[in-house]
């Protein structure tokens, strides 16, 4: 069912099937509310002024060094 490439990865990032799958639909469903928290910002400046900014610098914070 995986490539070798997928088995690859899973062992460079040392996580199960299941602990990718949970930890990328996380950052997919994380990623999902800032952009619609920045689409809203587009129309309504004073809404989500440093939401999606944020949030994607955790993201990034959280994944740099794994």
């Amino acid at each position: 069912m995986y490539s070798k490439q997928c088995k690859l990865h899973l062992k460079e990032v040392d996580m199960t099937r299941y602990e990718h799958l949970k930890h990328a639909l996380n950052i997919s469903w994380r990623l999902l509310k800032a952009s619609l928290a920045a689409f809203i910002h587009a129309f309504a400046p004073r809404w989500f002024k440093k939401y999606a900014s944020e949030e994607c610098g955790k993201i990034t914070e959280e994944n740099m060094y794994k």
